[in-house]
């Protein structure tokens, strides 16, 4: 009888296999997870992102066939990347932001949650073994060592627990883009009948040129859109660049970046000059957003008249939403 350390092993190249394959389908929500997760820069290079999928197929089809020196290179490598997903996703749970992995497409559930970082503990328990095995001779296709019942019934409770964790779902939880979240819809506008259109919230932003101004306010002059983003957000990064060009497109309506931290963080948005206003406590970021970057549109009568919209591609539709709303011939004032 083989020996039970080949299930590790053959559990890593399953999980390897089923995350290069959701890759492939869906580049798209690999690139949201990219934005959401806190990859270092260095590692958001666009082949880089787009070689992750082919990287994790090549490994699993590797550890299924791998003897010998070979496979104890590939058990490594493999350990290397399952222990780096794991300190993002640990990292991802520890921010102040929701963030999304999908790494398993339609099988697994899309947000970062306490539940994805035991399954990528667990994950790194068996390439750990995955290395023991391929240290001691055991390999997937050449299995020969003999194990104890106990050693198999172990083995098979891990492969079990991995599976178990990859499909989880929180209860209640929602797919990506579902709206009951914010994440991955346009949200909705003053003319959607069922949006309803709550209150401006009494909160103070700073200006670019240092004064506190109250939102209700401001909007009362022209209406507005807000813009929330962070330093160090790869998502923000990607949204940042296109507040100018949407406060020069959008006239009447007044489009603002809101940083959320004082005017130092301008430093990672210095496009964003004469365009940012700031939360430095982040009051109305949690007043009106639901996370970053997230899109809010007040009107000029105190209420809401769009959003608030969370995720790079929530954000550009809704502005386009907003686009079209102002371009329509039956266009009311601050709407």
């Amino acid at each position: 009888m083989p020996s039970p350390l080949v299930l590790p092993l053959l559990t890593c190249a399953v999980v390897l296999a089923l995350g290069g394959a959701a890759g492939l389908r869906d580049p798209a929500a690999l690139g949201r997870a990219v934005d959401s997760l806190p990859v270092p820069r260095r590692l958001r290079a666009p082949w880089l992102v787009r070689s992750v999928p082919w990287v994790e197929v090549a490994l699993g089809l590797w550890l299924l066939v791998a003897t010998g020196a070979a496979l104890v290179v590939v058990t490594v490598m493999v350990l290397a990347l399952f222990s780096g997903y794991l300190v993002l996703v640990s990292r991802a749970v520890a921010g102040p932001e929701p963030a999304e992995c999908g790494c398993f497409g339609p099988l697994g559930e899309d947000r970062v949650t306490r539940a994805t970082v035991v399954r990528n503990a667990v994950l790194v328990l068996a390439a750990i073994l995955g290395v023991v095995a391929a240290v001691r001779g055991v390999a997937v296709l050449p299995a020969a060592m003999q194990g104890a019942t106990w050693g198999w019934l172990s083995a098979t409770a891990l492969a079990v627990a991995v599976g178990v964790l990859v499909t989880w779902r929180s209860p209640g939880a929602e797919p990506a883009g579902n709206p009951s979240d914010g994440a991955g819809t346009a949200g909705g506008t003053s003319d959607d009948e069922d949006y309803e259109r709550a209150t401006v919230p009494e909160v103070q932003l700073l200006t670019d040129e240092g004064d506190l101004v109250l939102l209700t306010h401001m909007a009362s002059l022209s209406a507005r859109l807000l813009v929330f983003v962070r330093p160090a957000c790869g998502a923000c990064a990607r949204v940042a660049p296109l507040v100018p060009v949407w406060a020069a497109e959008l006239a009447p309506v007044s489009v603002h970046a809101v940083l959320v931290g004082g005017p130092d963080e301008l430093g990672d948005h210095p496009g964003l000059v004469g365009h940012a206003w700031f939360d430095p406590h982040g009051i109305a970021h949690r007043a009106l957003a639901t996370g970053t970057p997230s899109a809010v549109l007040v009107g000029t009568d105190g209420l809401l008249a769009g959003g608030p919209v969370r995720g790079s591609d929530a954000v550009v539709a809704f502005v386009e939403e907003v686009r079209e709303h102002l371009a329509a011939p039956d266009l009311n004032d601050g709407r």
